[in-house]
């Protein structure tokens, strides 16, 4: 076997998903035929790439090395691609802007730098802090070509033809709590033992993350009681630092402080899904392709940043956040 490009997409496909199973789902091909490849690529290679468990898949040192030369290639060729059908476009005078939004969280500021990267040669406009409906119908009514938003489990935002979506990761939510507060000891805080707590909560949307709030506590047998509402992070982090209220964060924003920690849930009963949703008018399935894998790359140097995050993420979160039900 000659070994060729596709076979660099393989390798990063089943290190991404941390297992066989879950990487043939996304290379949708079966979980023996996907065994075979990645068999005849670590032949190909000089032997293997990966350390195999009952938990997955993890690169060994020699993977590592090959996975930071596979994305470094990939990346290039994603580039040079993007690239060439831009200028071409805009030699034949047919390149029109390129509309870019997003919602609030960490995608938008990654996909940004995707786009001029993948697209360099064509003009972007960005139009972030949209509501995720009204985001939503700008994609659909053609005033936007390409964005970013979170979405809570039960609450989907009414996405419609010809819109299409593609699911980047499940995004948990953890609790911001006092340094001094007895639940800070622990590694991890169950919801329930958040039942006499005040929270801080953003306000109220049509994204549903109050009722997901309710919805969620009341299943763990206790409704919450919303005491302050604030969009403004500093001013939520006061009030949890004083002891009057703790505060769900994404694990991705940079807001622990003096006075405060951040922990992880026990059994993730909060989360979001990132999506990506593109104009296939306007954006080229390769480019959305393009566009999601380096987002991806992206999130997990973000994770890699957040020294709470990591600990989930190593500890078994990845196979959440990355799973093919996400």
């Amino acid at each position: 076997m000659h070994l060729e490009f596709r076979h660099l997409r393989v390798l990063l496909t089943v290190a991404e998903a941390g297992s066989i199973r879950k990487a043939a789902a996304r290379l949708q091909l079966s979980q023996p035929a996907t065994s075979a490849q990645l068999r005849r690529i670590e032949h190909e290679l000089g032997g293997p790439l990966f350390v195999r468990s009952a938990e997955g898949v993890r690169p060994n040192a020699n993977g590592q090395y090959v996975l930071r030369c596979a994305r470094d290639l990939v990346g290039g060729f994603d580039r040079l691609r993007a690239h060439a059908r831009s200028a071409a476009e805009t030699q034949g005078g047919t390149a029109a802007p390129l509309r870019a939004g997003g919602t609030a969280g960490p995608l938008v500021s990654l996909l940004v730098p995707a786009l001029f990267e993948l697209v360099p040669e064509r003009r972007l406009g960005i139009d972030a802090g949209r509501s995720v409906h009204t985001l939503v119908k700008s994609l659909a009514r053609g005033r936007c070509d390409i964005a970013v938003f979170g979405e809570f489990p039960g609450f989907p935002p009414p996405v419609a033809e010809p819109v299409a979506t593609r699911t980047l990761l499940r995004e948990p939510v953890f609790v911001l709590l006092a340094e001094d507060h007895p639940l800070a000891r622990r590694d991890t805080v169950s919801l329930a033992d958040l039942r006499d707590e005040e929270w801080v909560m953003p306000e109220a949307d049509e994204s549903g993350v109050h009722a997901y709030l309710h919805l969620t506590c009341q299943a763990a047998g206790f409704t919450p009681r919303i005491a302050h509402v604030t969009s403004d992070l500093s001013v939520a982090r006061i009030l949890v630092a004083g002891r009057r209220a703790v505060c769900g964060v994404w694990p991705t924003a940079d807001v622990p402080g003096e006075g405060t920690v951040l922990r992880p849930l026990a059994d993730v009963p909060f989360h979001r899904r990132l999506r990506l949703a593109w104009r296939p008018d306007a954006v080229s399935g390769e480019l959305a392709e393009a566009v999601g894998e380096r987002l991806l790359s992206a999130y997990l140097a973000l994770v890699r940043r957040r020294p709470a995050y990591l600990a989930w993420w190593e500890a078994g979160g990845a196979e959440f956040a990355l799973g093919a039900d996400g």
